[in-house]
């Protein structure tokens, strides 16, 4: 099992920093070939004669490559790179879980929870207000002076810095881009449509018949890192349309309490409860995330806490919930109630009885 996580591994991050690089093959992309090679021959399958045979190979659904327990970590239909987009949106979420945030895009975001978090600190509110931010579609694309603005409201220098560093800069080729109308991301044209980062989710979700271009005339503009787009603002923007729809029902409604411990505490009358949400393309690539946790890890959420997956999960995977819960191992099932979006209010009433 361990072999199989990490030719998976070596891959994504070998092709990550290849194509940042095409001069140079990474030495974590020899190492996940020579890994694949090993286990496809152990299994009797066809393993790849060379580097341009196994990029062939990757681009077919994961089950057609011959390695065993693949879906353990991998989803069986899903290609590891697709022709126009390189790493698929699967691979992303695969490192976004199994490596360090630290190497990840998203190493800012992670680096700002783990410095409002430290116990001299313990910046609830700082830290409330960065990730509103962030979860804010008005706020995918920005101006510098706009980022600086909110990002000097802040005392903390090193807690400036990181801010800015969630985001780079567009300005020379901000006119090939249009604003999404979901997310207010930046939309690519790429293979005859408009795209929306790799997983382009948006698509499902709003109008693409009239998109709008970013016009900021001469100012500098600056977007959201794609990781940051993709596990930040997509989360975060269900995270505060559920906030603030249960405000409206009269529920008292904490964001990310305890430093984002939990994504939401929820309370009426004395009790208490928490949701997370969850936000993974595919049922089993969520029930994997519980099966390769600790007991320990897990404790948090037994009868505290329900699992939220956002209600667009449904519309790529019908019955998204019963299907990760039936895939979750026993450990797991022991602590985690999962819901979608649409069934909060009827289970928080039974809650709150």
């Amino acid at each position: 099992m361990a072999k199989t996580h990490d030719t998976l591994l070596f891959l994504i991050i070998g092709i990550n920093k290849w194509q940042g690089n095409y001069g140079k093959i990474p030495d974590e992309l020899y190492k996940g070939m020579l890994l694949f090679i090993e286990q496809t021959a152990a299994s009797k399958a066809q393993p790849p004669v060379d580097l341009f045979h196994l990029l062939q190979v990757l681009h077919h659904p994961s089950r057609e490559w011959g390695i065993p327990d693949l879906q353990d970590y991998y989803p069986e239909d899903a290609p590891l790179l697709e022709e126009f987009i390189g790493l698929t949106p699967d691979a992303d979420e695969f490192l976004n879980r199994h490596i360090s945030p630290q190497d990840a895009e998203q190493q800012y975001m992670y680096e700002i929870l783990m410095y409002c978090r430290e116990e001299d600190r313990q910046l609830q509110q700082d830290y409330t207000r960065i990730r509103t931010f962030l979860s804010n579609p008005y706020n995918a694309v920005i101006t510098s002076f706009k980022l600086s603005e909110f990002a000097e409201n802040f005392s903390d220098l090193h807690l400036t810095n990181l801010i800015k560093q969630c985001y780079e800069e567009i300005t020379p080729v901000v006119a090939n881009y249009r604003k999404c109308p979901h997310c207010g991301w930046t939309l690519e044209y790429k293979n005859d449509r408009w795209r929306c980062n790799k997983e382009n989710i948006c698509h499902l979700l709003a109008d693409f018949e009239s998109l709008s271009p970013l016009d900021f005339d001469k100012e500098r503009v600056l977007r959201l890192l794609p990781g940051i787009q993709r596990f930040v603002l997509l989360p975060g923007m269900s995270e505060v349309r559920i906030a603030e729809r249960l405000i409206r029902k009269g529920y008292e409604v904490e964001l990310y309490p305890n430093v984002d411990e939990y994504d939401l505490s929820i309370s009426q009358d004395g009790k208490r409860i928490f949701l997370d949400v969850k936000d993974f393309r595919d049922p089993r690539s969520l029930a994997n995330f519980f099966n390769h946790q600790t007991p320990t890890y897990l404790e948090k959420y037994k009868n505290q806490c329900l699992i939220v997956v956002p209600q667009y999960r449904s519309e790529l995977f019908a019955s998204y919930r019963e299907r990760s819960m039936a895939l979750l191992n026993e450990t797991a099932r022991e602590y985690i109630k999962m819901i979608m979006e649409n069934e909060i209010e009827s289970t928080l009433k039974k809650v709150f009885l």
